[in-house]
């Protein structure tokens, strides 16, 4: 009963979210127009099979418990993309592919037996309640996290938006836990981060949720604002998301034309052409890209390549040109009874709803499959899947120096000043960029701790600077100073992008 419950919670949500963001990956839902009709001995075994389990298995297992096994293991077996998803797996899938959710806006951080706020998002309902960085949340809603995973304190922390949770809160320099009360609401998750370095805009795009297309708008209209013509989109690590997404942000630089085409392999498929409608390209434009580019953002590589939008700097990418759908499977039960009601077989139900006007109700839906249903080829017909783009200028990725990967820090925001004790991204920015540098500190983590108070004293002072281990305003400019030397200096795939530019 729990578990249809769930079910029924979460059905309406995850069909909402599936068709706000089209098909995953790939702007359709798969609908197979067959069903593959195995022989009637294997349907027999696999019911032996099941029987013997019954008959044998000391513990407790349900027919539906064997069902939702069997089908993990099905899906398991086709390619690295394709799986199965419980309602809750799914739910959880489109939240992430979504880029929304609803909560208070902090990213967190388990550190000890403390749960750990590393970052409030800006106009978050943290933010105006007061959270900082660095604050250790003791309680959610007067019960303990101590000892709990950031998956289950953010399970406690999330609601629906309007709700309020109340935060035990321990705050460096303060005696006594406050306590907090914010309002959940729902937060947009940006994976666009974005600088303007001269005369060159870099845009760092960390995935394609379904806010890229957006976020990447409001990145070119600043850059636009301060009449910047020349760009580094860096697509290093990025994964992919959803291609309708991806569409948009090719739009942004592509000139008029084929982006990508998708090819189904079910014939009652269309396949899809994206097309670009801009009329000339506005930027000087230079892609970063390396092995773990994939998906969507090769999409978006593949495209400035074949039309001679810009130029790919880095290494190869990673080679997925395999498009996912998300389908709702219904229950052998509601199989069945659909059967009898309708005198076809339907499994997906989304057959269900768009052939035959039925929303099913919340428990017929036994879960969903994530399932590779075709395959995208580049405006010149170039298929990658397991090959990659090869770079237009090959670079090799930047190496760690001193255990540091130069990619991965943040400039400091110069909004407070850290002392000793003080603990946030700051702090950890801080130490990875003095790592570098060779100055005497700990593995970063978020703490301002004695060793870390005196290499800040060290460097303030080889730098000409007062003496002093608080990262102070003046300090933290400094330290920025240096990070952008840093990136230059290590990151020979940026720094080759800046010199394409400059010519």
């Amino acid at each position: 009963m729990k578990k249809e419950k769930m079910r029924a919670g979460n059905f309406k949500r995850i069909i909402a979210l599936a068709v706000i963001l089209g098909v995953i990956f790939s702007g359709l839902f798969y609908a197979p127009a067959a069903y593959a009709s195995g022989s009637k001995d294997n349907i027999e075994y696999l019911k032996s099979v099941m029987d013997m389990i019954k008959e044998r298995y000391g513990g407790q297992i349900s027919d539906e418990q064997l069902i939702e096994g069997a089908l993990k293991g099905m899906f398991r077996v086709m390619d690295p993309y394709t799986t199965y998803f419980t309602p809750d797996e799914a739910n959880e899938f489109l939240t992430d592919l979504g880029g929304t959710y609803e909560g208070i806006g902090a990213a967190l951080e388990k550190k000890g037996e403390y749960i750990v706020v590393i970052k409030v998002f800006p106009s978050s309902p943290a933010e105006r309640a007061g959270i900082l960085s660095g604050d250790k949340i003791a309680t959610v809603g007067g019960v303990s996290v101590a000892g709990a995973s950031v998956e289950e304190a953010v399970r406690m922390i999330r609601g629906p938006a309007g709700t309020k949770v109340v935060l035990g809160i321990v705050r460096s320099g303060l005696d006594a836990m406050l306590s907090i009360e914010v309002e959940r609401a729902e937060i947009r998750i940006n994976p666009v981060s974005y600088e303007i370095r001269g005369d060159i805009g870099y845009i760092k795009l960390e995935s394609f949720n379904s806010n890229a297309g957006d976020y990447m708008t409001k990145a070119l209209k600043e850059m636009n604002a301060k009449k910047i013509k020349k760009i580094i989109l860096d697509l290093r690590d990025n994964p992919g998301g959803d291609v309708a997404e991806a569409v948009k942000v090719a739009r942004k630089f592509v000139p008029k034309g084929l982006i990508a085409k998708l090819d189904f392999k079910s014939e009652a498929k269309a396949d899809i052409e994206y097309l670009s409608y801009l009329a000339r390209t506005k930027y000087k434009l230079a892609v970063l890209v390396n092995g773990a580019t994939a998906s969507a953002a090769e999409i978006v590589a593949g495209a400035v390549q074949d039309t001679g939008a810009g130029t790919l700097i880095g290494s190869r990418t990673f080679g997925k040109a395999l498009v996912q759908s998300l389908v709702p499977l219904l229950t052998a039960d509601a199989y069945k009874k659909y059967e009898e009601m309708l005198g076809v077989k339907v499994v997906d139900a989304h057959d269900l709803i768009e052939k035959h006007g039925i929303m099913p109700s919340n428990d017929e839906i036994m879960g969903w499959t994530k399932m590779t249903t075709g395959i995208y080829t580049t405006p010149h017909g170039r298929m990658i899947n397991g090959k990659g783009l090869e770079p237009d200028i090959r670079v090799e990725d930047p190496a760690p120096v001193n255990g540091i990967d130069v990619r991965g820090i943040s400039k400091l925001t110069v909004t407070w000043k850290p002392d000793l004790g003080s603990e946030g991204p700051d702090v950890l920015n801080a130490e990875k960029i003095l790592k570098m540098l060779g100055y005497d500190v700990d593995t970063p983590d978020f703490e301002l701790d004695r060793k870390t108070y005196d290499a800040i004293w060290k460097f303030r002072v080889d730098s000409g600077l007062w003496a002093g281990g608080v990262l102070d305003f003046t300090t933290q400019k400094k330290l920025n100073e240096v990070l952008d030397g840093l990136i230059v200096k290590i990151d020979k795939q940026y720094a080759k992008a800046v010199e394409v530019l400059s010519r």
